[in-house]
């Protein structure tokens, strides 16, 4: 599983900071000072002078905020969050993002256990390739161990972008990792559908193809990695296309446009918010489908919760959404 530390409250040390109340303590304690200025007004140059003092303590108490959450893993970004990882042995890996980072962080604290409890081989497996989106851990019986993989190797490939002038050495390495021969009249954009065509054949999108699995498989077999007592088996999640089909009426004051996006939306928080065990509810689409503008949703397809176990994901298929018109 992965951990969403978003709804973590602000530390209590975390001040709340009110430019209004600084400038009132400010304002008071200069008539203190100062008993006979006491009847200043808003033009006068010293109320100037209290408001650029305010603003002044407002921004350095904001940055001492920042400096405080930055050392929390729950609110580290970009290099904080590399130096806080690195405090638990961890580097980023390629193309890894704040989030995946975060994931890693938590499952190798949490199994730093003697007995290499589910969060380490979990760990293990998410740093073991970068092409490796998801991993969950099970045990079907005594001293089994079974980690399903979901894969967003496809997602890295795209990320690489394609050269149509060159070969990049990004490019020219997954060639190599996935077996596809290079000539040198190749180019980024030659070579970039010849290795999705790899990726592809592997299965559903999210499927793990064989040449990850062994990378994984290999680390999991490695006796700094495996307990004595474990066999461990690395195998491919089972990936559920589900096509979506919805009909959606609008308000008399809402353009179609609204509609614009909702696929790619959609698309984009099953990735985030998804996979393995993860369910795809009725309720969940009809809320992503339910945008501002939109009056009522009518789900066609699925009819039915979509019930992933824990080697299972769901991916979306076809995706329709269907504009009937506008109701209050």
């Amino acid at each position: 599983m992965s951990y969403n530390l978003s709804s973590l409250p602000d530390p209590a040390i975390v001040e709340t900071i009110s430019f209004q109340t600084i400038f009132n303590e400010l304002r008071a304690d200069f008539s203190n000072r100062f008993p006979d200025f006491s009847a200043l007004v808003e033009s006068d140059p010293a109320i100037k002078l209290l408001e650029v003092a305010a603003y002044r303590e407002v921004v350095l108490r904001a940055r001492v905020n920042d400096a405080f959450k930055a050392t929390l893993l729950a609110f580290a970004t970009g290099t904080d969050l590399d130096n806080l990882a690195a405090f638990y042995g961890l580097t980023r890996i390629t193309q890894e993002t704040d989030a995946e980072l975060k994931d890693r962080t938590i499952n190798r604290i949490q199994g730093s256990s003697t007995a290499g409890g589910a969060a380490w081989y979990r760990y293990q497996a998410l740093t073991a390739d970068s092409g490796v989106r998801d991993a969950r851990v099970t045990s079907p019986g005594a001293g089994l161990v079974q980690v399903a993989l979901l894969s967003k190797e496809i997602e890295n490939l795209e990320a690489l972008g394609t050269d149509p002038n060159a070969l990049s050495p990004a490019m020219s390495e997954l060639a190599a990792f996935y077996g596809v021969a290079v000539t040198t009249a190749d180019k980024d954009s030659t070579m970039a559908p010849q290795i999705q065509a790899v990726i592809e054949a592997a299965g559903p999108g999210g499927t793990a193809t064989p040449e990850m699995l062994a990378v994984v498989d290999a680390v999991m077999q490695d006796d700094e990695v495996r307990v004595i007592t474990d066999a461990v088996t690395t195998t491919s999640a089972n990936v559920v296309s589900v096509n979506v089909e919805a009909e959606v009426y609008l308000y008399p004051d809402s353009s179609a446009t609204v509609l614009t996006g909702i696929e790619a939306a959609i698309r984009a928080a099953i990735q985030s918010e998804g996979g393995l065990g993860w369910d795809l509810t009725l309720s969940w689409l009809i809320k992503n489908i339910h945008v501002d503008g939109v009056q009522r949703v009518e789900l066609i397809s699925p009819t039915t919760n979509q019930v992933a176990d824990d080697g299972t994901a769901i991916s979306i298929g076809t995706f329709t959404v269907t504009n009937l018109g506008y109701d209050r």
